[in-house]
Formats: C-alpha cells, structure tokens, sequence
C-alpha cells in the first residue's frame, strides 16, 4: 500500500512537471509571436514612409503644376468680373403730398443697371445677390395728436417672363413722434434671381417719415 501511493505521488508530480514545460514553451512561442507581429507592423510602417518619401519627391512637379493653375484660374473669365453687379442708389425726392403708397425714386448713373420709370435695379444676369434697403425714419412736421406714426416698405420683384408682381420681403415698423425722434430701418436678404428682374422698393405706409434712404444689390 505504501508503495502505491508514492508512486502515484510521483507520477503526479512527473505531470506537473510536463505541465509547467508545456506552459513554458506556449509562453516562449506567444513572445514569439508578438515580437513576430510587432517586427511586421513595424516593417510595414518603415516602407510605407519610404514608398510616401518616394511618391512625395516624384510628384513634386505635379504640385508646381497645380499652384501655376490656380494662379491662373482666377483671371480665365475676367469679363465676367468686371460685369459684377455691385450697385448702391441713393434715394430722391419725392411727391410731398403723397403720404403712402408709392415705390421710391432712385440716383443712378447712365451705365448702372437701373430703370428709371420703374424705379427698380435690374438684375443683369442669373445668381446669388444680396439686396438691402436702409431707412432712415423722423418725426419732422409730426402730428401732435398723433403719437405713433406706422411705416411699412416691401421689396417688389418682377420680369417680363411673369410680370406679376412679387413680394419676396416686406417690414412693418414705426416711430413715437413724441419728440424729434429719429429711427433706422435696415431689410436685407440673400436672393437666388434671375436675368431681367426688376427689383424695387415699395412704400406702402409712412413715406413723409423717411429722411434718406439707400438701396442697393451685390452679386455674391
């Protein structure tokens, strides 16, 4: 009895044996491995920095070629830039008995994109453009009975492919005429138009308010 029982320790402890050298080797081959992997990963990212130095030092003319190409891009349609809309009007004087419902007259220069008997700007080829109006609005010659004075102005658009007008944006505003008050009225907007419309400004209440104004269009 004795004598099976050490050998049954011994064979137990023979297996540990075999156990740990089994362990050990499975270690030796995962550091193996891994040092495998990280000598690939690191071979891979030292050719491909070569192969970017390579491609960067032959595609160096191709660079030079792009930079010439944007220099000259700039001036391929330079009509084109001297036809950008870029209009600014001042305003004139009015009927002074009219107290409402009239579009407002406009200074422009014989070459400016502007039609005097419409008293609108015309949009001179399709885009973007930004069209303002600023207002200036006061209490001179104001009725003492009447404290509050209403100002409405609309942007009226139009052309001769649909002549029905259009009001693409309109503002109620006011003043309190207790005083010689003075007020600012600022419309503006960017809009997507077309060749021949006929942008203008439309005042439907409050003219004798306004002091000066400016209207103008700026292709974006």
């Amino acid at each position: 009895m004795d004598m099976g029982h050490d050998e049954s320790t011994l064979i137990l402890i023979k297996h540990c044996r075999d156990m740990k050298k089994q362990e050990t080797r499975l270690r030796f081959i995962t550091l193996l491995l891994v040092f495998s992997c990280t000598t690939l990963f690191m071979f891979t990212i030292w050719a491909d920095l070569r192969h970017r130095e390579n491609s960067g030092s032959s595609g160096q003319p191709t660079a030079v070629a792009f930079s010439k190409q944007e220099t000259v891009c700039p001036a391929d349609n330079p009509q084109k830039n001297i036809q950008r809309l870029q209009l600014n009007l001042l305003s004139e004087s009015g009927d002074d008995n009219t107290t409402h419902g009239q579009y407002l007259k406009w200074y422009a220069l014989p070459h400016e994109k502007y039609n005097k008997q419409k008293r609108a700007i015309v949009i001179p080829e399709d885009g973007s453009y930004f069209i303002y109006v600023r207002i200036s609005l006061g209490c001179h010659d104001f009725d003492q009975a009447k404290i509050f004075s209403r100002f409405f102005v609309a942007l009226h658009q139009w052309n001769e492919g649909y002549p029905e007008t259009q009001t693409p944006l309109e503002v109620w505003d006011g003043i309190n005429c207790t005083s010689d008050t003075f007020r600012s009225v600022f419309v503006g907007q960017l809009f997507d138009l077309s060749k021949g419309d006929h942008m203008s400004v439309w005042i439907g209440e409050g003219y004798k308010l306004i002091t000066k104004s400016a209207f103008g269009a700026f292709l974006t």
